[in-house]
């Protein structure tokens, strides 16, 4: 379920009338600026819900609930919902679509819609594989995959499903990711929530203080020659990593940084490892 976050709605200025809603696209691009041109700087994924900051020339700028990232939507990919329902809808059982991709049928066209991993589905029945959004139902059309109990393992395995999905700037999903993008869903969906944004996410946990007394799904972090930190990725062990860089892929990794074998070289350079679970 989601926990409405103050801090959230603080930065967005909160109104009596603020409005808000849920996305109802499986991807809704949420970009720098008002233009379908700009850049894209993350994406809402089907069922999550935000807050609307601002609207201009037929454009919301929304502040998404998970993790209070901000940007521009296109609203015929997102539904406006009274208070009233948007809370009855965000307190629904909640599960999240564990499958890389997972294909709904709507139960009043018949239309097939596919679904990203980290989709919020509402109402979910485990034995009926039945879901609702905003008031239109739906149903799974295969099991969802489970995922292991531990929260180090659960994270390790959702990283591993979107292995050689390719790297796209501002993408959360198995069609195309980010670096911090792939983190943050692995870690979602074991259960913690992190920031959207590599450096964000590196003001969280304790340090490990060398590579080789990382464990599975600690972070590593990677900065530019200044030590701006530019990427992360997930440690699968204490030699390799999981990250998306042209494409999600697993990469030896050591003190110095990430090795990559296809260019015989090194491409990232190590800030620091970090655990953000005991």
């Amino acid at each position: 379920m989601y926990v409405l976050n103050l801090s959230c709605m603080t930065a967005i200025n909160l109104q009596q009338d603020m409005e808000h809603g849920i996305a109802i696209s499986p991807i809704v691009p949420m970009r720098a600026a008002a233009d379908e041109r700009s850049e894209m700087v993350s994406q809402l994924l089907w069922g999550e819900a935000f807050f609307v900051a601002e609207q201009a020339d037929r454009w919301l700028r929304v502040c998404a609930v998970a993790d209070r990232y901000e940007g521009w939507v296109n609203p015929l990919m997102v539904r406006l919902l009274p208070d009233e329902e948007w809370r009855r809808e965000l307190a629904l059982p909640e599960r999240l679509c564990t499958s890389a991709l997972c294909c709904a049928v709507s139960e009043n066209t018949r239309q097939r819609i596919w679904l990203p991993q980290g989709s919020v589905l509402y109402g979910y029945s485990e034995a009926a594989r039945t879901f609702s959004l905003a008031g239109s139902a739906y149903r799974l059309e295969h099991v969802l995959r489970r995922l292991p109990s531990s929260w180090r393992r659960t994270s390790v395995a959702a990283a591993l499903q979107l292995l050689n999905a390719p790297y796209l700037w501002g993408g959360r999903t198995a069609l195309g990711i980010d670096c911090s993008g792939l983190t943050q869903l692995a870690c979602r969906l074991a259960g913690l929530s992190i920031p959207r944004d590599a450096a964000q996410q590196a003001d969280m946990g304790v340090v490990v203080d060398d590579v080789a007394d990382a464990q599975p799904a600690d972070l590593a972090f990677f900065c530019s020659e200044e030590g701006k930190i530019i990427h992360v990725g997930m440690m699968l062990d204490k030699g390799r990593i999981i990250h998306a860089s042209g494409c999600v892929r697993i990469d030896r990794v050591d003190d110095k940084g990430i090795f990559n074998s296809d260019l015989n070289r090194y491409t990232h350079r190590l800030k620091v490892v970090k655990r953000l679970h005991p």
